[in-house]
């Protein structure tokens, strides 16, 4: 499972309000109170989060990466532990976009969260205003560049009634993420993962349009705008996109972006 929000908060904002346990209630009106020890996350440390409503759960943290801007925590939830992942990525406008993520078959019954979670992602990226507690941003704009998909009429006919369209897709290349929109399926991954780059076409109609596609022969997605051009990219490791769980995961990606050769050079591989 994969929510997003994006907004014209400062990524640096958005990262320290994440980040502070203190501060989630103001952004996540579902949170009640948070029991910590911690004014800053850290990797080992532990609280109790109340709410929604009467439910109180115990997390632990579990990775904080500054750099990238991304931490994850194990909340317990009965017998299971659950683990989520979280980003705040710059956006080419300025602002951010704050990243919820679920993997594994806890994916499933979390979708029941998800509309609570996205309203809380709006919020954590609506106020651009740092707010009290929370210092001015130190960094300037970050640069990142989006691509647009490439549609042909066929195409985008056949997209349409997947909720995919040129409003609903896009590519966008940050310092250290690579973040790609294809209608409901989304794929995020560190820019140190691609590995490869290789500037392809000529894709059959019948198995390339409409969804998002998976190859039954590697395993790797296909989001196909045209039959004409595209750029496939390699992963070191394999990254999530259709499946929302997270069990199927794709070695590759095949993306009909009007600019392979641009993406590529955006990314630093060769095509």
């Amino acid at each position: 499972m994969l929510v997003e929000a994006s907004g014209p908060a400062h990524p640096d904002t958005v990262w320290a309000r994440f980040t502070s346990p203190s501060q989630w209630p103001s952004w996540a009106p579902q949170i009640r109170d948070v029991e910590s020890a911690d004014a800053e996350l850290r990797v080992g440390g532990t609280g109790r989060v109340h709410g929604p409503g009467p439910l109180a759960v115990d997390y632990e943290v579990v990775e904080v990466d500054a750099d990238q801007r991304a931490w994850s925590w194990e909340v317990a939830v009965g017998p299971a532990r659950v683990r989520m992942r979280h980003c705040v990525l710059p956006t080419s406008g300025g602002g951010s976009r704050a990243i919820l993520q679920v993997h594994g078959p806890a994916a499933v019954p979390a979708q029941a969260y998800r509309p609570l979670a996205r309203a809380a992602l709006r919020r954590l990226v609506a106020d651009p205003s740092p707010g009290p507690g929370v210092a001015e941003p130190v960094s300037t704009t970050e640069v990142v560049r989006e691509f647009e998909f490439a549609f042909a009429p066929a195409y985008a006919a056949a997209a349409r009634p997947f909720g995919v369209s040129p409003a609903s897709t896009s590519v966008e290349v940050g310092p250290h993420w690579l973040y790609v929109r294809y209608g409901p399926w989304k794929l995020l991954t560190p820019r140190a993962n691609v590995v490869g780059a290789q500037v392809t076409g000529g894709f059959g109609f019948v198995r390339t349009a409409g969804p998002a596609h998976l190859s039954l022969s590697d395993r790797g997605v296909t989001m196909a705008s045209n039959g004409d051009r595209a750029l496939c990219l390699e992963f070191a490791e394999p990254v999530t996109a259709i499946d929302t769980t997270g069990v199927v995961r794709h070695p590759g990606a095949t993306l009909t972006v009007a600019d392979p050769e641009g993406l590529a050079a955006a990314l630093g591989v060769g095509a």
